[in-house]
């Protein structure tokens, strides 16, 4: 959490100060900093001369947007998917008014709270996922073998280099090519849906006041498959939940999908599903998180990287076909500067 007067010599401060002056003229004081990611993005909380509170997105242009962000709420909230709610906005400036669910996320809410409770938070999070998934998708990016592959290319662009210390060969970019091209094959091939892109644990506030959960950070949703977003929940880069559980939360998505979304699989074919979206996605994070560190200066991702490298062999290991894949990626594993 930022001091109060962080605002004063904050770079958005007079464009903040315009914007709130025009839809909020009486503010009890000025807005506080409360969070920030992975993007420039950023958010502000604001009191009212009531005392009551309120959020403000900042997603300074050109680098950030809200119209997606707006779209892709309207969408979800269309759906019955809980999402904050929304007030003025400013496009231009990158500006949006949102209700204040408070600072608890289900990463931080479930210290505390018996394993038993914790447990039944995260059936919480999995029942939406089929209200997720059939929320309308026109339109939305896709998650095509181009897009797959760009996100994997992150692992030779900023992990093998600056992480593992060891950049592709010519001989590495063959393997490498042939089995990212194998992965994003077997995503494009399974049931297409609605996919929030980064449903996990960080993304999902415990709204202070009724305790559900409500989903953000949904700006970058797109068409793909349909255990995309269950991997990001069960396979979160911050979490290791147990096997037994994750095992359990597969079987409850399963059996709350309607038939159409199934589509005559089983219960296993699925499982094998989760597992080569966990591929995918764990050698994408892989490489934002060298990334982040190597370019953007936000070195706190390095520490995340060993348990989403366990993620990564974990899936690899109920994918017999990536063996040779497997037994080449062990020569990148993550330094001892990370572990």
């Amino acid at each position: 959490m930022a001091s109060p007067n962080a605002f004063d010599t904050d770079p958005r401060a007079p464009a903040l100060r315009r914007f709130l002056e025009h839809h909020l003229p009486a503010l009890e004081r000025p807005p506080i900093l409360a969070s920030s990611d992975a993007s420039a993005r950023r958010y502000w909380r604001i009191t009212h001369a009531d005392q009551r509170s309120g959020m403000v997105m900042d997603a300074p242009p050109p680098g950030e947007a809200i119209a997606p962000f707006l779209s892709v709420a309207d969408r979800l909230e269309a759906a019955g998917v809980p999402v904050p709610q929304r007030g003025a906005v400013d496009l231009e400036q990158g500006f949006l008014l949102l209700e204040d669910l408070g600072d608890c996320t289900l990463f931080q809410w479930r210290h505390g709270h018996s394993v038993q409770a914790v447990e039944e938070k995260l059936a919480e999070a999995v029942r939406w996922l089929p209200v997720i998934a059939r929320a309308d998708a026109s339109g939305l990016p896709v998650f095509d073998a181009e897009r797959l592959n760009r996100e994997m290319n992150l692992f030779p662009e900023w992990y093998a280099p600056h992480v593992a210390a060891h950049p592709f060969t010519a001989a590495d970019r063959a393997t490498w090519q042939a089995a990212r091209d194998l992965i994003s094959a077997r995503l494009i091939a399974q049931p297409q849906v609605f996919v929030h892109r980064d449903y996990h644990s960080r993304n999902l506030m415990v709204h202070e006041h009724s305790g559900a959960l409500v989903t953000i950070d949904f700006q970058d949703a797109v068409t793909g498959p349909l255990a995309y977003d269950l991997v990001s929940l069960l396979r979160d880069s911050y979490i290791a939940w147990p096997e037994p559980l994750v095992e359990s939360m597969q079987a409850l998505l399963w059996h709350s999908l309607p038939d159409t979304l199934r589509g005559g699989r089983s219960l296993q074919e699925f499982q094998q599903d989760f597992a080569w979206v966990a591929v995918q996605r764990h050698l994408k994070v892989l490489g934002i998180f060298a990334r982040l560190s190597e370019r953007d200066g936000k070195h706190g991702y390095l520490k995340d990287i060993p348990l989403t490298w366990q993620h990564l062999h974990k899936a690899l290991a109920a994918l017999p076909e990536l063996a040779p894949f497997t037994d080449w990626l062990t020569a990148f594993a993550p330094g001892d500067s990370v572990k």
